[in-house]
C-alpha cells in the first residue's frame, strides 16, 4: 500500500478537493447554514450596541451612525417599540435561532460524516472483494484489513473536523468584519500581531502531517502483531515467537502511543500558547482603545465583546486546522488504497455458461513474479465423468493449475478452453460455479456447520446436507459437536481437527454439485485408512462431473483415467497407474518410495 511520508500540498489538495466533491448538494447546505450560524451570532453581537445607548438614554434614542439606524430601521418595520425590554427579546430570538441552526450543523455534520465513512467502508470491501487474488498477495491481508477498518474510520474525521473548521472560519471572518467596520485600525493591528503568532506556532511546532502519519502506520504495525499472534497462535507457541512478537506488539503500542501524545501536545500547544497570546493582544488593545481612540462607550463595547469572542476562536481554528492535517495522512491512504483496488478488479467476461463438459489447457505459461518460472508450458484436457490426477513433487507447480483453472490468476501465455473457449469470456462468477475446489487448507467461517457445509448451494434441504456429509465423513464427528448441524464452528474451524476442517470442505464442494469436482491436496490430514474411505465413497458416487485430484499420496489416484506426472512446471508423463509403473519413469520411483514407507 502507498506510504503517506513526505506528502505535498499538491497530494493534500487533491485529497480534500475529492471529499468535497462528497454529497455536493448536502455539503453545500451545510454551508449554507454555517454561514447562517456566523450571520446570526454578529446580528446578535450587534445588538449590544442598541441596548447599550438605550440604557444610558432611558430609551431617548433617535439616530446614532449606520448599525443603531439598521436596528431603529428593522423595529419600525416590524411595528416594534424601540425599547429595552424588546431589544432583549429580539437577541434572544436571534440566540435562540443562532443556537437552533447550530446545533442543524452539528447533526447534518455528523450524518454526512458517518455516511462518508459507511461509503468509504463499503467500497474499500467490495473493491477487496472484487480485486485479484495477486493484490493479496503482494500487500498483505493485514493491510488490508487496516485500511478498511481503521484508515477509513480516520478518514472520515475530515469531513466532521473540516466542517467545525468551517464553522469557526465564518465566526472569525464575521467578528473580524464587525471589528473592521467599528474600528479598521486597531482590526488591522490585532491582524498583524495575530496572524505573525499563528505563523511563529506554525513553524516551531511538528507539523500535524507527518506526527500523523506515524500514528497511522504504527497503529497499522499494532493491528498486524496482533493478528500474527492471535491467528497463528499455534505457530506462535510451537516456535517460541512470543517473546518476538510481543516485543514487536509493544514496540508498536509505544510508536502509536507516543506519537498520538506528540500529536494531542502540540495541538494543546497551538491552542493554549495562541489563547495566551490572544489575550495579552486583547488588554493592549484595550489600553489603545481607551488612550488613542474616540469610540463610544457601545462601540468599544462591541469591539471588545467581539475581540474576547475572536480570540479563543482563532486559537480553536488554528488547532483545528492542525487536527485535519492530522487525518489528512489517513485520507490519502486510504484515497490511494481505493485507487489501488479499482486499478486490480479482477478481469471479467461477458459470455454466459450454465454448463461446462470439457477443459483444456493449451501451452499455459505463468509466474508469480519475473524471477521464477512456475508452469512452463502445460497442456491436458479433462472431460466431465472422467478423473485425472497430477503428481509431483511439492513445487512442481500442480496447485498453481487448480489456482488457473479458477481463474484466482489468468496465464501470462497460452489459453485455457471450457467447451472450445477462452475462460476469460466467461462471466467469472458464473465460470467459478460450474467448478468446486477442495484446497489443502481451508478456510472455515465462523457460523454453523450447516452453513459451512452449504456456502456454495444455499438452497439444499437438510437431507441434502446429511447425504453429502455423510460421503466426506462429516457425520463421524458429529455426535461430538455440541448442537450438531446448528453448532458454531468458531473462526476458521477452530473447533475441528485439520482433518475435520478438509471433511467439512470436502462436502461444501460436493453439495455445490459443479461441472468439475477439484481436490487439492484436499484428504492430506487423513489418516491414510479414512483418506482410502473417502476416496471410495467419492468414485462410488453416480458421477456426473470430472474430478481433478492433486495429490502427495498415491494411493489416493491409483484409479485415476489418466495421472500427470509435474515436475518444474512442466508435465513429464501421462497415463494410467499402471502405465506409468511399466513406464519406471518419476512415477514409477515416487510410488515405490512411498510403497516402502
Amino acid at each position: 500500500m502507498a506510504d503517506a511520508d513526505d506528502l505535498t500540498w499538491q497530494q493534500k489538495f487533491d485529497a480534500l478537493k475529492r471529499v468535497a466533491r462528497y454529497r455536493p448538494t448536502f455539503t453545500l447546505g451545510l454551508v449554507v447554514f454555517g454561514g447562517f450560524v456566523a450571520f446570526l451570532e454578529g446580528v446578535g453581537l450587534g445588538f449590544i450596541y442598541p441596548i447599550i445607548q438605550v440604557a444610558q438614554t432611558d430609551g431617548a434614542v433617535e439616530s446614532g451612525g449606520p448599525v443603531l439606524n439598521a436596528f431603529l430601521a428593522t423595529y419600525e418595520i416590524l411595528g416594534i417599540p424601540f425599547e429595552l425590554g424588546y431589544l432583549i427579546l429580539g437577541v434572544a430570538a436571534v440566540m435562540a435561532g443562532r443556537f437552533t441552526m447550530s446545533f442543524l450543523v452539528a447533526w447534518l455534520k455528523a450524518i454526512l460524516a458517518k455516511q462518508y465513512e459507511r461509503d468509504l467502508r463499503t467500497r474499500a470491501f467490495r473493491g477487496a472483494l472484487d480485486a485479484e487474488v495477486g493484490y493479496f498477495d503482494e500487500e498483505g491481508s493485514d493491510d488490508v484489513l487496516n485500511a478498511i477498518i481503521t484508515e477509513t474510520g480516520y478518514s472520515a474525521q475530515v469531513i466532521s473536523k473540516g466542517v467545525t473548521l468551517m464553522e469557526t472560519t465564518f465566526l472569525v471572518v464575521m467578528y473580524l468584519g464587525v471589528m473592521f467596520y467599528i474600528a479598521s485600525t486597531m482590526t488591522l493591528l490585532a491582524i498583524g500581531i495575530l496572524g505573525v503568532i499563528t505563523i511563529v506556532l506554525r513553524k516551531v511546532i511538528e507539523p500535524a502531517v507527518t506526527v500523523g502519519t506515524r500514528v497511522a502506520e504504527a497503529n497499522e504495525r499494532v493491528q498486524e502483531s496482533v493478528q500474527a499472534g492471535t491467528q497463528g497462535i499455534r505457530d506462535v507457541k510451537l516456535f517460541g515467537l512470543g517473546k518476538e512478537i510481543f516485543s514487536d506488539f509493544r514496540d508498536s503500542v509505544e510508536q502509536y502511543a507516543s506519537s498520538s501524545v506528540d500529536l494531542t501536545r502540540n495541538q494543546e500547544a497551538v491552542q493554549n500558547f495562541y489563547q495566551l497570546s490572544a489575550a495579552m493582544t486583547i488588554f493592549a488593545l484595550i489600553y489603545v482603545g481607551f488612550v488613542f481612540t474616540e469610540l463610544s462607550l457601545g462601540e468599544l463595547g462591541v469591539f471588545l465583546i467581539a475581540m474576547f469572542q475572536l480570540a479563543p476562536r482563532v486559537s480553536r481554528l488554528n488547532s483545528q486546522l492542525y487536527s485535519v492535517e492530522g487525518n489528512v495522512a489517513h485520507l490519502v491512504r486510504t484515497q490511494q488504497f481505493l485507487d489501488d483496488l479499482d486499478g486490480r478488479i479482477e478481469t471479467d467476461g461477458d459470455r454466459s455458461v450454465d454448463s461446462v463438459d470439457r477443459v483444456d489447457f493449451e501451452d499455459v505459461h505463468f509466474s508469480y513474479n519475473e524471477e521464477e518460472t512456475v508452469l512452463d508450458g502445460i497442456s491436458f484436457d479433462v472431460e466431465r465423468g472422467e478423473f485425472v490426477a497430477f503428481v509431483g513433487q511439492s513445487g512442481a507447480g500442480k496447485s498453481t493449475i487448480v489456482s488457473l483453472l479458477a481463474r484466482m490468476y489468468d496465464p501470462d501465455r497460452g489459453e485455457i478452453r471450457g467447451d472450445g473457449v477462452s475462460i476469460e469470456e466467461y462471466d467469472i462468477e458464473e465460470w467459478r460455479e460450474r467448478i468446486a475446489v477442495v484446497r489443502q487448507q481451508p478456510f472455515i467461517f465462523s457460523d454453523t456447520l450447516e452453513n459451512n457445509v452449504t456456502i456454495g448451494n444455499r438452497e439444499a434441504t437438510r437431507s441434502d446436507v446429511e447425504r453429502v456429509c455423510e460421503i466426506a465423513k462429516v457425520d463421524e464427528f458429529l455426535d461430538e459437536l455440541p448442537n450438531g448441524y446448528e453448532s458454531q464452528l468458531g473462526d476458521d474451524g477452530v473447533r475441528l481437527s485439520g482433518g475435520q476442517r478438509q471433511r467439512v470442505a470436502l462436502a461444501r464442494a460436493l453439495l455445490k454439485d459443479a461441472d468439475f469436482l477439484v481436490l487439492d491436496e484436499a484428504t492430506s490430514d487423513l489418516d491414510s485408512s479414512l483418506e482410502r474411505e473417502v476416496q471410495d465413497a467419492i468414485e462410488s458416487m453416480d458421477r456426473d462431473y470430472g474430478m481433478i485430484a492433486i495429490a502427495h499420496r498415491l494411493s489416493t489416484v491409483k484409479n485415476a483415467d489418466r495421472i500427470y506426472t509435474v515436475d518444474q512446471g512442466e508435465i513429464i508423463e501421462e497415463g494410467t497407474h499402471d502405465e506409468l509403473l511399466s513406464d519406471d519413469g518419476e512415477y514409477a520411483e515416487l510410488y515405490a518410495i512411498q510403497s516402502r514407507n
